[in-house]
């Protein structure tokens, strides 16, 4: 984490040095919650909505029609349960939203915005527990990299910017053949423009 961490501070330097080149170039850091769900198509297994959180750091680039790519560390975690079992699934991810926005409302200390873009998603930590669920899935069987798509809504008051999204999963999460194993997730950040 501590690498991560300085890999974001660096790249907020190169951002910085940039501000001055790009309008309506601003960046910040940001922290929010992730409340996720594994869509398992095995009738036997429900899964249930689980709350994480997750942060990063954002640029957004241009006036009325921007672009936000961002760079943001996420945790998912999964609670699947069988009849009177349970087992638990939970994966760390870099993720990398490539975000087109546009803004609907653009007042002096109010904006409203609207955004959608692909996000790639590289898995770095993954914790499976399903010794009491009837579920034969190992820590390999599940992909290193997942892509999904991000649209959403968000406000910026003053220096906050507040986003809420909703990302679809577009692959299958699991390598196994016949398994059908996505995440979907809705997400809300509070983030901090810095310029």
């Amino acid at each position: 984490m501590k690498k991560i961490f300085f890999l974001m501070l660096f790249i907020s330097g190169g951002l910085l040095a940039q501000a001055q080149l790009v309008p309506g170039f601003t960046f910040g850091p940001k922290i929010g919650a992730t409340f996720s769900k594994f869509n398992i198509d095995q009738d036997q297994i429900s899964d249930e909505l689980k709350t994480t959180f997750h942060y990063g750091v954002f640029v957004r680039m241009g006036e009325s029609v921007y672009f936000q790519p961002e760079l943001n560390v996420m945790t998912r975690n999964a609670n699947l349960e069988n009849t009177n079992q349970s087992g638990t699934i939970k994966m760390t991810s870099i993720d990398l939203p490539l975000l087109l926005g546009v803004r609907v409302l653009n007042l002096e200390l109010l904006n409203v915005r609207a955004m959608a873009g692909p996000v790639g998603s590289m898995t770095v930590s993954k914790k499976i527990n399903l010794a009491d669920v009837d579920l034969d899935l190992k820590k390999d069987d599940l992909k290193n990299f997942n892509w999904g798509l991000q649209f959403g809504a968000g406000v910026d008051i003053l220096i906050f910017s507040l986003d809420l999204r909703y990302e679809i999963g577009l692959n299958d999460v699991s390598k196994l053949s016949g398994f059908d194993f996505k995440n979907n997730m809705f997400t809300v950040a509070l983030g901090v423009k810095l310029m």
